[in-house]
């Protein structure tokens, strides 16, 4: 059965349709060259479409077996795209290249781009690295080794595809070619390669600790995964299995990381450590469960064992620490965190060098194609160049921002958003303190406060103290079903044993049932009595949990800024007017939002030109002699283009620097070093609730526990009764027909003067517990020949202080009670 540990992903690969390639080039080599030149690149031709006939042929199958042939051919596209020029453009090949989305099959897109051809084979490359990667025997060492070199080679392939072909696909490009899912893939390849890591240590039986920092390496690098689905790009592309998936593995190695950890303090003999993390570990595992469920049944069926270690494992240190180590359990948030520690990394490619192919090697000069390949590396430095500048302002722009406190305030001053500047900003955190002044802001609230109520509905609030409240009662509902069951079994049982006293009066030799089931209705009633305190502890929690349920609620960014101080300016201002203050950083943070929007601009008109900037056909006409004073000539179109770079980035500067003077004297003159103080102040209330909130979802964490460990003992007392049951039922079964024998045998006796036959010995009982026992005879049988047990009241006061033993621990299963 699949398990939430062992499951991993692959790729899908995009499919395309047949493609004519054979003749549109030969037309254009006609046209270009000669007749002669055009005969001597059929064979090459005739080859080409060969193999691109065989790769669509292949679709129907297994991709497998593919990965050679889609290198091969991606050698020959490289070879056509320093001789061809195809495109749409009128003088040049046109070939139009269909390809499906590899995660919507009913997406096909068509373009007359080499390059997207080019990266879709590659794309195809990758995805079927990571098939391979799924077909190896992971449960051998060699094989996870193998399945992790495959991983990280599938990695490579994607952030090689990012950074080459799929940059000059035409726009509209496929989502799956988009810089966003490639580099979802890339990090899902890693992730899932660091997770074999993992897995390769457990089987290497390294140390706990060792294991921990690579759990928590795999959770975080799912977590980027998980991340990059709620990208708008991607948010609605892929099905949602996918999305689930990544934010169950995040969550599951978080939990992996933490039992790890805890195993390392148990043998640092870190009792009170090892307890907080294990508390946390449950809780968490609370998360995975459910985010297990939304995968498939089977995925939260499979933690079911993971999650019975976790509870014996709190169960016994808790145990220990009660009686032998008496520390102070410490608050989570005190125990020191896991370093992650990775020990993957992509494996660029090394097998696409087309160099060696031998293909049209009569029709152009080996020098104009290493020629072309200069001028590219060319264009690409100058685009580097370019793009590093804009994205260095953008970095600079946010850095700035965040350390002078400024948000997206301003608009809140009258109503009107700032053009996007959020957004212009790629996402940027920027803080509040404007939005402060005439609104609600979660900036407002303080960080580390701030953090906590995340981390309260990161994990679902007051909904998930429901959650686990609804599986308290259900896990209730079955302890209370299994007692019933034990009572009904005992209950019949002595009902049975009354009737045969009565219809056979003193004949009637067998211990009776309240001696013998003594001690399983003292443990019922023990059971029972458990119960009745353990309910008492669940209406204190349900309780607490009604009284504060609505400030529960308000557990929530918006919420707690709402309860806090608002930014304002004082009635006597004695330095700047703070009017003109919030002017003039709106008009900058405007400014700065144009610059922003312009630097879009910029990267998209680079991108165009570079896409369009196609020489070879110049460089033919040129020869390798005058190819300097080409590419200079080529390279001055980048000139107006780097002008306007030059100039966004020396204005993003000057705004930089006067948003910072601004800044400085907007916290004077609203005094905000005073309001955070008053924040901080005003932040008590939600401190408590965040105290009430947590010692509630201990203690009904607890409680879930408490359940799961009572359901498990009071099922085995179930099937102890009803063996009991069924062995004195037996037993009555031959004392019945052996008194039934002798009332038929004695008159028969009688009538011929003969004695009647003597009775079975009466039923012997054992001795005190301690003393030897005796073989007990069955009844009407020699011996030793029943094959049922018989019940003495000795063997049931010994077996009933055994159990009384056993069960010990439950006379304090209350414990968490608030």
């Amino acid at each position: 059965m699949p398990s939430a540990s062992s499951v991993l992903l692959a790729i899908h690969v995009k499919r395309t349709d047949n493609v004519e390639l054979k003749n549109p080039i030969l037309s254009y080599i006609r046209e270009t060259y000669s007749d002669r030149e055009a005969e001597d690149a059929v064979d090459d031709l005739v080859a080409i479409q060969t193999l691109r006939n065989e790769l669509v042929t292949s679709q129907a199958g297994s991709q497998l077996t593919a990965k050679d042939s889609y290198i091969k051919y991606y050698k020959c596209l490289t070879s056509i795209e320093t001789r061809f020029p195809i495109s749409n453009e009128k003088g040049n090949v046109r070939i139009s290249f269909p390809w499906t989305d590899a995660f919507r099959p009913s997406k096909k897109t068509s373009q007359s781009n080499i390059h997207y051809e080019k990266a879709a084979v590659l794309f195809n490359v990758a995805a079927v690295i990571s098939q391979q990667a799924l077909q190896v025997d992971r449960a051998t060492a060699d094989g996870i080794k193998e399945a992790c070199k495959l991983f990280q080679e599938a990695a490579g392939m994607f952030g090689h595809l990012k950074e080459s072909e799929a940059a000059k696909v035409d726009n509209p490009r496929p989502v799956d070619l988009s810089p966003e899912c490639l580099s979802m893939m890339e990090k899902l390849m890693m992730a899932q390669a660091q997770e074999c890591v993992y897995h390769k240590a457990v089987m290497d039986k390294k140390s706990p600790g060792t294991l921990a920092r690579l759990a928590k390496q795999a959770g975080n690098m799912y977590g980027e995964v998980s991340a990059i689905f709620n990208q708008p790009v991607v948010v609605q592309h892929f099905e949602r299995s996918w999305v689930a998936h990544t934010k169950m593995k995040a969550s599951l190695y978080d939990v992996n990381a933490l039992m790890d950890q805890a195993k390392q303090y148990n043998s640092d003999t870190k009792i009170a450590f090892e307890i907080a993390t294990l508390s946390e570990a449950f809780v968490r595992m609370q998360s995975v469960k459910a985010l297990a469920k939304a995968v498939s049944s089977e995925m939260a069926d499979s933690l079911k064992s993971q999650e019975e270690v976790l509870t014996l494992a709190l169960t016994k240190a808790q145990k220990d620490n009660n009686t032998v180590y008496l520390e102070r359990v410490p608050a989570f948030a005190d125990v020191p965190a896991v370093q992650p520690a990775i020990l993957v990394k992509a494996a660029p490619p090394t097998n696409l060098d087309a160099s060696s192919e031998n293909l049209f090697s009569g029709l152009i000069p080996d020098s104009s194609a290493k020629a072309l390949s200069k001028y590219t590396d060319m264009v690409d430095s100058i685009s580097r160049e370019q793009l590093t500048a804009l994205a260095d302002a953008t970095d600079a722009a946010r850095i700035t921002l965040k350390q002078a406190e400024l948000p997206d305030l301003l608009e809140a001053l009258d109503g009107a958003e700032l053009p996007d500047l959020l957004e212009a900003l790629d996402g940027a955190e920027l803080p509040d303190l404007l939005e402060a002044l005439d609104g609600v802001s979660s900036a407002s609230v303080p960080e580390g406060l701030l953090r906590e109520i995340e981390e309260v509905g990161s994990i679902g609030g007051p909904q998930h103290l429901q959650e686990i409240l609804t599986e308290m009662g259900e896990l209730r509902r079955h302890v209370e079903g299994d007692l019933s069951a034990c009572q009904a079994a005992l209950d019949e049982e002595a009902q049975a044993d009354a009737g045969a006293r009565a219809q056979y009066g003193d004949e009637w030799r067998m211990p009776t049932s309240a001696t013998l089931a003594k001690h399983y209705w003292e443990k019922l009633h023990s059971y029972r009595s458990t119960m009745a305190q353990a309910g008492e502890s669940d209406g204190k929690v349900i309780q607490r949990l009604r009284d504060h349920e609505a400030l529960f609620a308000a557990l929530t960014p918006d919420a707690a800024a709402n309860q806090l101080p608002r930014l304002q300016a004082p009635l006597v201002s004695t330095g700047a007017d703070p009017a003109v203050v919030v002017a003039s950083l709106r008009r900058n943070m405007e400014g700065l939002s144009q610059l922003s929007n312009d630097r879009a601009g910029l990267e998209d008109r680079l991108k165009e030109l570079k896409a369009r900037d196609n020489i070879l056909p110049k460089l033919m006409a040129a020869g390798s002699a005058n190819t300097d004073a080409l590419f200079e000539r080529e390279l001055k179109k980048y000139d107006a283009l780097k002008a306007d770079v030059a100039a966004n980035v020396g204005r993003n500067a000057e705004l930089l620097a006067a948003i910072s003077r601004d800044a400085q004297a907007f916290k004077a003159v609203f005094e905000v070093p005073a309001w955070r103080a008053a924040c901080e102040g005003a932040a008590g209330g939600i401190k408590t609730t965040l105290k009430t909130y947590k010692e509630v979802l201990d203690h009904l964490s607890e409680g879930l526990r408490f359940y799961m460990s009572l359901q498990e003992a009071v099922k085995q007392h179930q099937q102890q009764c009803s063996d009991y049951a069924y062995t004195r039922a037996l037993q009555r079964d031959d004392m019945r027909q052996d008194l039934d024998r002798r009332r038929r045998e004695a008159p028969a006796y009688m009538s011929y003067g003969g004695a009647p036959p003597p009775a079975n010995p009466p039923y012997q009982q054992q001795q005190p517990y301690g003393g030897q026992q005796q073989q007990q005879p069955a009844y009407g049988k020699a011996a030793g020949a029943s094959a049922c047990r018989t019940f003495s009241a000795g063997e049931a006061a010994a077996d009933g202080a055994a159990q009384r033993n056993k069960i010990g621990w439950f006379t304090s299963s209350c414990s968490w009670a608030p």
